[in-house]
């Protein structure tokens, strides 16, 4: 899966009580009430950009840098549960994250979206440099590959809600939790 999906259509009915004829593929004529269908689009690079300014903010440790792409009334479902509002997304998810993985890596592999939708597949590499949970930091590298489902609106650069699926314990694993 690279690039982008085939566009979300849109399909809106004519004016009431106008009835076209239309012709199908095989030549035969259609009665009744038909639709009209329009394909609705952003720009792939638009996306791709958007999503890509999101994952490199994770970089940093600058957890407001982070929050700044999230609503305020954002949900955040991950494996190990469901995140609701900015400061639970905060607490729960960016400061363990940035504190445990500072300077992590979101590889974009493949990107598919739709208007307001956009899946993509990611590599997350980082080293193990600080604490997480009640894991001290062991300086363990990790590579995790997932894989998010972001709702997006490119005009106020905000994400309303994400289900973000990895390997929990792949990612324990990989830093010495046995799990």
């Amino acid at each position: 899966m690279t690039g982008t999906a085939d566009p979300m259509l849109v399909l809106r009915w004519r004016e009431p009580g106008i009835q076209l004829p239309q012709r199908r593929r095989n030549g035969s004529v259609e009665k009744g009430p038909s639709m009209q269908v329009a394909a609705v689009q952003t720009a792939p690079e638009s996306v791709r950009a958007f999503i890509q300014e999101y994952f490199d903010a994770w970089k940093g440790t600058d957890e407001d840098k982070i929050l700044a792409y999230y609503s305020d009334n954002v949900v955040i479902h991950l494996p190990t549960g469901t995140l609701e509002g900015k400061t639970a997304v905060r607490d729960n998810f960016v400061r363990p994250f940035i504190a445990a993985f500072p300077g992590n890596i979101h590889s974009i592999r493949n990107l598919a979206h739709a208007k307001n939708l956009v899946a993509v597949e990611w590599s997350f590499d980082a080293v193990h440099k600080g604490g997480f949970g009640k894991i001290e930091a062991t300086g363990n590298k990790v590579q995790v590959p997932g894989c998010s489902f972001y709702e997006y609106d490119l005009g106020s650069r905000k994400i309303p809600a994400g289900r973000i699926y990895f390997d929990f314990d792949t990612l324990l694993r990989q830093i010495g939790a046995g799990a």
